[in-house]
């Protein structure tokens, strides 16, 4: 799908203003010259480290299973699951609740397949029919949603299927660490309700115009005057509703709506960028078995991004500064790797991948060994980049406990406004946050928590 992505943007290229333009370094984005495009699905899901270890009931090397799409393994891990043991599929499918859900998803859906396709051919404008052409019509009810989380709960009483699918993958995989002191019958219907509702976040967002949390840069990318976003939704549904069948889980339509939604306006890169990050630090990952970190005092030097202000700016100067803070700190032997983060993110529409750019800089400009520094090319915030970097730094190999040194001159980080952010908008704290070293260095360790995953920002979940 991503080709036909591609061509769309690039057919709407005249009409788009400089902020979505399709710039010359677009053709980095071809799937040619993409790095990591040859990274087999499963090593991508895996994300394969250096530690094995378990700890409070997480196995740091387990291997997720993958299904149909990387996004959704991504975004909807529980669902994946669902669709990959076959038994918990069988027990999904067969429960008469959530079959008389999908019926009534899919009926909704044709009927207003029907009515995009006569509104899309046709010459005249329809208020009625273009009324029946709904995005609404992709979207389960939350009467629907409330019935589905009940008839999970029953599953779980049933099935021994879908009970292994909470001790064998949900727990060991951390990707629900967040909610472990549920029990596990509460665990599975929290994440199944968290991960319907933010399926319908999707649809709202980009089918709906309603508002993400972060509007600047999570809105729908195309001109909202005129008929050309209009006829694509409409387009979409068609696409969605003539690939469904009674057969299939009863979400799917909604899922793959949402999916559709986020691949049209380019909120792809938990996976485009997840290709960058494995291709850029397979050699890092191969150096650092052979480190003996008793030879350090901490594990990691971590950088966070700082997004460039104007659009031809590939590196934010404020971030040359910190990157040769870190220098600094390598060279006189305080840990034996960094790690560089920042997404590609500010201005809006930007090509550049900040992490990536700033490793260009720690190699070219200051010398550090390129397989030494770990990119991590997904984080999209403050709170984000932290949670991430704790997850890369459970990959090193570095003894659980370790600490590892975080590079920011500003008072927001270790401050009583950061942790409420953490808590509104992750639900937990992902470090513990130890002390200020000197005006640019922090001490920390991450977090087992910092493994959660949720679709609330479904760029970087």
């Amino acid at each position: 799908m991503e080709w036909r992505i591609l061509a769309c943007l690039v057919g709407v290229t005249t009409a788009l203003t400089p902020p979505f333009a399709v710039t010359m370094a677009s053709a980095q984005s071809v799937w040619a010259n993409r790095p990591g495009r040859d990274l087999p699905p499963a090593d991508l899901a895996a994300r394969p480290g250096l530690n094995h270890a378990h700890v409070e009931g997480v196995d740091l090397g387990y291997r997720p299973l993958v299904g149909r799409s990387l996004l959704q393994d991504e975004n909807f891990y529980l669902l994946t699951l669902f669709e990959q043991v076959p038994e918990a599929l069988h027990a999904l499918t067969a429960d008469p609740d959530l079959k008389g859900i999908g019926a009534a998803a899919l009926a909704r859906a044709k009927a207003a397949s029907i009515a995009c396709q006569a509104d899309y051919q046709a010459q005249d404008s329809n208020p009625e029919r273009q009324a029946a052409c709904t995005p609404e019509a992709m979207r389960w009810t939350d009467a629907e949603r409330q019935k589905s989380a009940e008839a999970i709960g029953r599953l779980y009483d049933r099935s021994l299927a879908v009970r292994r699918l909470v001790t064998e993958h949900m727990r060991p995989s951390g990707r629900f660490q967040r909610d472990v002191s549920l029990d596990d019958r509460a665990l599975l219907a929290r994440a199944w309700t968290q991960a319907q509702d933010a399926v319908d976040r999707i649809i709202r967002v980009y089918a709906l115009d309603e508002k993400p949390r972060y509007a600047d840069i999570d809105s729908i990318i195309y001109p909202q005057k005129g008929d050309y976003y209009r006829k694509l939704l409409t387009l979409t549904i068609w696409d969605v509703s003539r690939q469904a069948d009674n057969a299939a889980p009863p979400y799917r339509i909604a899922l793959d709506y949402a999916l559709a939604l986020m691949e049209i306006n380019r909120r792809d890169d938990a996976v485009r960028q997840l290709r960058l990050q494995e291709s850029e630090n397979a050699a890092t990952f191969t150096a650092a078995a052979s480190i003996r970190w008793a030879d350090y005092p901490n594990a990691t030097i971590v950088v966070p991004g700082w997004s460039p202000e104007i659009a031809y700016e590939p590196l934010n100067p404020g971030r040359k500064i910190a990157l040769r803070t870190a220098a600094g700190l390598f060279r006189a032997g305080r840990a034996p790797l960094i790690i560089v983060s920042g997404a590609r993110l500010r201005p809006r529409g930007t090509e550049w991948t900040e992490a990536f750019e700033m490793k260009a800089y720690l190699v070219k400009d200051l010398g550090i060994p390129a397989d030494r520094i770990l990119i991590n090319p997904l984080s999209r915030h403050t709170t984000t980049e932290v949670r991430d970097n704790g997850r890369m730094i459970f990959r090193t190999g570095a003894p659980l406990g370790s600490k590892s040194l975080y590079i920011s001159e500003g008072r927001y980080i270790g401050s009583k406004e950061l942790e409420d952010r953490f808590m509104r908008d992750q639900g937990y704290l992902p470090w513990t946050l130890l002390k200020r070293v000197d005006f640019t260095t922090l001490e920390f360790i991450p977090t087992l928590k910092s493994l959660h995953r949720e679709a609330t920002d479904p760029m970087n979940p």
